[in-house]
């Protein structure tokens, strides 16, 4: 039972991490949006801020490039859980997940 048990923990922490990421990523947006807008709105040369625009970007894209790597890493665990014969679901809470290659969905 201790094994399940961690492995629901780790199911949940990573789940948090997913949503925490996702999170990250639209706050770095809003702040590019803003930026963007408050310029515009401002009326000041698009040189402005462009610096400071280019690296809020740039870690919005590392933003993503981490948050590729946890999910690829979710996949990874997947494939231990099935070793270890543990309990791993495909459907989250009210969540809809792409399908791992060769697995078919069955329709109720």
């Amino acid at each position: 039972m201790k094994r399940h048990q961690t492995a629901a923990r780790i199911a949940r922490r990573l789940h948090e991490a997913e949503k925490d990421l996702d999170q990250a990523c639209l706050s770095a947006n809003a702040v590019v949006q803003s930026m963007i807008e408050g310029r515009a709105v401002a009326g000041m040369a698009a040189e402005v801020g462009q610096d400071a625009l280019e690296h809020i970007v740039s870690g919005l894209s590392t933003l993503t490039t981490a948050r590729r790597q946890i999910v690829a890493g979710h996949s990874a665990l997947l494939a231990v859980a099935e070793a270890k014969q543990l309990a791993w679901r495909l459907d989250g809470p009210l969540e809809e997940k792409n399908l791992p290659a060769g697995v078919v969905a069955l329709r109720a």
